[in-house]
């Protein structure tokens, strides 16, 4: 397997919002507080993960870095969602978690491209390509109503489950098997 890191991080961010949803149906409340915890999960596992793929080592930095902290304001949101705390809650959600989280999440996307375009192959380079373009379509839809000033929750929220294409597309990429001289151990 590629990355299993990967793999489990990718599952863990697809996983994130049924789970939820199964929360919400069971218990009733803080079902947000399991989306942030999961996408917090999912991050960490992929700030580790970025560095099991072929790419520039500044591209991997990039990922790990942006992956890192995103983890890190995923967290301070879901402890925020817990603890009810007014000032925490504002810097997790209005400071963190505007701009800097989706400039975050632009840099992981510049990741993703790179990856897609250096570490890629065959069908799961086209699937990465497919996924990719429709994650980037949709984002820039969302730049387009932030210009227009809407947004994606208010004109079309479901649209944002679009954003976890990229994580299928490792699902499939990251289960691929290394030629045999790539994952052999030195003797």
């Amino acid at each position: 397997m590629k990355s299993p890191r990967g793999f489990a991080a990718a599952v863990v961010l697809l996983l994130t919002i049924p789970i939820a949803a199964l929360y919400q149906m069971l218990v009733g409340d803080r079902a947000e507080t399991v989306v942030h915890a999961g996408l917090a999960l999912g991050s960490a596992l992929l700030s580790l993960a970025v560095f099991d793929f072929r790419t520039a080592r500044w591209v991997t930095w990039i990922g790990s870095a942006s992956t890192g902290a995103l983890a890190a304001i995923f967290l301070l949101q879901a402890v925020s969602e817990l603890m009810q705390n007014h000032s925490l809650t504002y810097l997790a959600f209005q400071v963190f978690g505007q701009w800097l989280e989706g400039s975050l999440i632009d840099l992981f996307t510049f990741w993703c491209v790179a990856m897609l375009l250096i570490d890629s192959g065959g069908k799961t380079r086209i699937l990465g390509f497919v996924a990719m373009s429709i994650a980037a379509g949709v984002k820039v839809y969302s730049y387009v109503l932030t210009y227009l000033g809407s947004s994606m929750n208010a004109q079309a929220p479901a649209l944002k489950l679009l954003y976890l294409l990229p994580f299928a597309w490792l699902v499939f990429e990251t289960t691929k098997r290394l030629p045999a001289h790539e994952s052999a151990t030195p003797s």
